[in-house]
């Protein structure tokens, strides 16, 4: 009974942590997004004048913002303005992907324990009447995203003993179960740094072996297009083709990878000990190849895009 309360108390608390994590990406991204202004939009416009600085552009704004999703829908939005064209959002989207992967490599090579600092040092920057005053508030966003991870990550240590949770895990070790489940999840928390960020962890606990855990990425990639697909259902053709792009960059890129699980696992395997630093590096190295490969056909994957979406 008393293993039973606990369980359900730790399963309460990371879900309590998971909604300050969402709320703190929403934060923060607000006042990246305040702090830049329309020079922001005006930046993104100048800078992807070709599909290569476009992804350099997505990947860093991504990794600034720590939301592919927000990253997209801006796109998109820019796009329905008419102040982007379509083939220049492309390579944004392809950078969105790369921008995701900052947080798992974060929590792979345990980077995690600096994230109280970062908070600590956001309150004081708000507190302290300077020039940099107006820093305070994303600074403390952004260690609170990165403390809600940490939190996480102390909370999950428990389960890897869990016969329960371990039960469960196995029964849905599933290649294809565990893609429908990350995506599944993303879709429900509209956060794919969050799915892989806990997808890492857990990995490193032990909970899950690579092939379950990378599959589960895999889902959580497709699964972040599900937000820029319902905000261009509303929005004009050229919006609707960037969603789509989205989509079909993610889900092609997981198509391709699939038949290549078994090579991959093994190749993975030997970067590293860690199953969580090898889940962390499949994810770099497989947004990475997505994007390059995307780039070598940019303009057939285009040309697709204008087919669907005519």
């Amino acid at each position: 009974m008393e293993t039973g309360y606990s369980f359900l108390y730790i399963l309460s608390s990371i879900i309590g942590v998971i909604f300050v994590f969402l709320f703190a990406v929403e934060k923060f991204s607000g006042q990246i997004q305040r702090i830049a202004g329309d020079r922001f939009k005006d930046i993104v416009q100048r800078l992807t004048s070709t599909p290569f600085k476009g992804t350099v552009i997505g990947t860093v704004i991504t990794a600034i913002m720590q939301s592919s999703t927000a990253t997209t829908v801006m796109a998109i939005s820019l796009v329905q303005a008419g102040v982007m064209p379509f083939a220049n959002s492309l390579g944004i989207i392809f950078g969105a992907n790369i921008g995701t992967t900052i947080t798992t490599q974060l929590i792979a090579f345990q980077l995690l324990e600096i994230a109280p600092f970062i908070l600590v040092i956001g309150f004081i920057l708000m507190k302290l009447k300077s020039k940099y005053q107006h820093l305070g508030k994303p600074v403390f966003y952004f260690g609170l995203i990165f403390s809600s991870l940490f939190i996480i990550s102390v909370l999950v240590e428990p389960f890897k003993d869990n016969p329960v949770l371990i039960a469960i895990l196995a029964k849905s070790s599933g290649i294809f179960l565990s893609i429908l489940i990350g995506f599944v999840l993303v879709t429900l928390f509209q956060a794919s740094a969050l799915v892989t960020g806990m997808v890492v962890i857990m990995s490193a606990a032990g909970l899950l072996g690579f092939e379950q855990a990378f599959a589960i990425v895999l889902g959580a990639n497709i699964g972040s297009t599900t937000t820029a697909l319902i905000a261009a259902s509303v929005m004009d053709k050229n919006a609707k083709r960037a969603a789509m792009a989205h989509f079909m960059f993610n889900v092609l890129g997981v198509l391709i990878v699939l038949p290549f699980l078994k090579p991959f696992t093994i190749w993975m395997e030997s970067m590293s000990q860690s199953i969580g630093v090898q889940v962390a590096l499949a994810h770099l190295m497989f947004n990475m190849v997505s994007a390059i490969l995307a780039l070598i056909f940019v303009r057939q994957f285009e040309r697709l895009i204008l087919r669907l979406v005519k």
